[in-house]
């Protein structure tokens, strides 16, 4: 207990009084400190947080029931890949299915959708990886028919859901 009282006592004369957060010790010494509190040591420079910024840098539109690229869209991911190596961008991919499927089966469909949005989103990291892309600086997600943007009444909308989104974080 002494060894206790002793170390508490240190703690008071090293930091000052304490009443002011929540002791029990009050009275009218309360916020006399008994010693200087040590000003911090800063031995550099403080530097800012770097904070990152998402962009969506570009959309690949695929065929129905396919995950292939063609040179328009080979040349699309070229650009991107520039930009992600020359900002050391963090690179987000994001797979999606259009809802059209043949099958009237739901558990059928969610599986062909969550396998094609899949295969979309991994085709595309690949190829960016291919391109010189660090492979560690890319994730990735496939969303099946979840994230809609467009209304499935034609052919028009279903090709916009049948896509990949590709996001740089730099």
């Amino acid at each position: 207990m002494k060894k206790i009282l002793s170390v508490f006592a240190l703690v008071l004369l090293l930091g000052g009084c304490c009443c002011n957060r929540g002791s029990l010790f009050e009275g009218p010494d309360c916020n006399r400190t008994l010693v200087p509190a040590p000003q911090p040591c800063i031995t550099q420079p403080v530097q800012p947080v770097a904070v990152r910024t998402s962009h969506l840098a570009g959309i690949i539109y695929f065929a129905d029931g396919s995950d292939y690229l063609n040179p328009t869209e080979i040349a699309q991911l070229g650009q991107i890949a520039q930009v992600a190596r020359a900002n050391n961008a963090l690179v987000k991919i994001a797979g999606h299915a259009s809802h059209k499927v043949n099958t009237n089966i739901l558990s059928r469909k969610e599986a062909i959708n969550m396998d094609i949005s899949a295969r979309r989103a991994l085709k595309v990291a690949n190829t960016l990886a291919g391109m010189g892309v660090n492979p560690q600086m890319m994730s990735g997600a496939a969303y099946s028919d979840y994230h809609p943007v467009a209304i499935e009444n034609n052919a028009k909308g279903e090709a916009l859901n049948r896509r990949v989104e590709v996001y740089l974080e730099y």
